[in-house]
């Protein structure tokens, strides 16, 4: 379980989505600077609290908007990202669960 919860590539890329949209939005009215390592971070720590269920992702979308000093009105915005890459997010994070099963399994054989 522990890491079916870890192993969320799809959120985090819908992560770097929501941040990166956040920022066009942000930077037409006062410039922005975000690094790339702070978009990761903040990508992973959002992955980790998401509701592992489709349209689970609004917990995420606030925290990313907390960690980054975003008014959380900005978060409702989020929800038109989180509308489109949502299906293929969820396809990516159960998809990568049956590749790290079948990977254990080839490895527990090998032994």
């Amino acid at each position: 379980p522990f890491g079916t919860n870890m192993h969320k590539d799809g959120s985090v890329v819908s992560a770097v989505v929501k941040i990166v949209f956040l920022m066009v939005i942000v930077s037409a009215t006062s410039p922005m600077e975000i690094s790339a390592f702070t978009i990761l971070w903040v990508s992973v720590v959002s992955s980790i609290v998401v509701g592992a269920i489709p349209s689970g992702g609004m917990t995420g979308e606030l925290l990313i908007c907390s960690i980054l000093g975003f008014s959380p009105e900005l978060a409702g915005s989020l929800l038109v990202i989180a509308t489109i890459v949502d299906i293929p997010a969820t396809l990516l994070n159960s998809g990568e669960n049956v590749v790290a099963a079948v990977l254990v399994d080839k490895l527990n054989k090998a032994k």
